[in-house]
């Protein structure tokens, strides 16, 4: 509609309006996205694709459910393809419709702008023991306050966890994570759990299995962007019941994955399993470099650090003068919802391409600043 604003809070990704940077000299550390690339070569991507580009895809990505279905050893009928994580929320929320929708924060902050949206009454469970850290910090999900056990869940509450924790990095086990599932089923709620950087961890904690036709108490999300180094490329699917996903599908309309979309998903479920350790290598070189300079950061799982900073007030200055003058992109973590948010930054995986680039801001601009 004529004169809505949809500004929001999105502090992330994109280029800053106004910038004189170009998209090669920014190093954008504020998103999560694999900074190797795709796991595959983008010439044989595109192999072809200029035919295909020419005529509708298939409509409802039959061919492609099948593959990947069959790759994630779920039944085809619980999986939907969409244009990325976002809208599949949206699309998600608008199906489903939760009596209330249950936040354990911290988490990606879309999830409250689409209840909000959709007039859906949000329950926050902040982390009750996790800020701040200093020094060692908590090792388990559990430890950094996401208390599945203690929370209540009403009739038709459905329950958002993202595993591993964004943006601490924490893995809720799988054991937790299924305790957690079944408790909410004799309640009567459900469990939609975001696993967007599942792929990337050594030992996976992933619900999918779980997924079943007639399974209506638990949904499973992923964003294929934060994996396959495409987020110009928008791509993510969702598992849940037949029916969720039947009319997640249709609210979703035709030709919702068109023929590049549909490309890097067939490329990147052709291979069994992909190896990240690169990633993981360039995140634990860059977290050994701020320990040593004395920056408490979370030994997480995930591709991704969070470090205690301790700024406060001065988050945002510190942010615009020290980092965006350099053309370095930073996520300060209130928009997580965590207690002292501005106390902390995650650093996506960008900042692992050039490491030495926000060693010299940390180490060096900050303290003689």
């Amino acid at each position: 509609m004529e004169g809505d604003s949809f500004s929001g809070p999105w502090d992330h990704g994109g280029l800053l309006p106004g910038s004189s940077w170009s998209r090669e000299e920014i190093l954008d550390a504020s998103t999560t996205v694999n900074p190797f690339g795709p796991p595959f070569r983008l010439d044989t991507l595109l192999e072809g694709v200029g035919e295909e580009l020419f005529s509708y895809p298939d409509p409802w990505s039959d061919r492609l459910n099948t593959r990947i279905a069959r790759r994630l050893n779920i039944d085809a009928d619980c999986l939907v393809q969409g244009p990325g994580a976002t809208a599949l929320i949206y699309r998600w929320m608008e199906t489903v419709r939760p009596r209330r929708l249950v936040l354990f924060e911290p988490l990606f902050s879309e999830y409250g702008h689409a209840a909000e949206f959709y007039r859906i009454p949000v329950v926050r469970v902040p982390g009750r023991r996790w800020l701040p850290f200093l020094g060692t910090c908590p090792d388990s999900a559990r430890e950094w306050g996401v208390e599945t056990d203690s929370f209540n869940p009403l009739p038709g509450d459905w329950v958002v966890l993202v595993n591993p924790v964004n943006p601490t990095g924490q893995i809720l086990s799988l054991e937790e994570a299924k305790t957690f599932l079944e408790r909410l089923r004799r309640s009567g709620g459900g469990l939609l759990v975001d696993e967007s950087f599942q792929d990337f961890l050594e030992t996976p904690s992933s619900l999918l299995k779980e997924v079943s036709p007639d399974n209506s108490f638990l949904s499973v999300l992923r964003s294929m962007t934060k994996v396959t180094g495409l987020p110009g490329i928008r791509t993510g699917w969702l598992a849940g019941s037949r029916e969720t996903v039947r009319k997640i599908r249709h609210s979703l309309g035709p030709w919702a994955i068109g023929a590049i979309e549909s490309r890097v998903l067939e490329h990147y479920y052709r291979v069994p399993e992909w190896n990240f350790q690169a990633v993981q290598n360039a995140r634990n070189r860059l977290s050994e470099a701020l320990v040593s300079g004395g920056w408490p950061v979370a030994e997480g799982s995930s591709p991704f650090l969070f470090v205690h900073t301790g700024w406060g007030e001065k988050a945002a200055f510190y942010r615009d003068k020290l980092f965006r003058e350099r053309g370095v992109y930073l996520r300060i973590t209130e928009g997580f919802g965590p207690p002292s948010g501005r106390d902390y930054v995650r650093l996506g995986f960008q900042a692992f391409q050039k490491p030495h680039v926000l060693e010299d801001v940390f180490l060096n601009c900050i303290r003689s600043f």
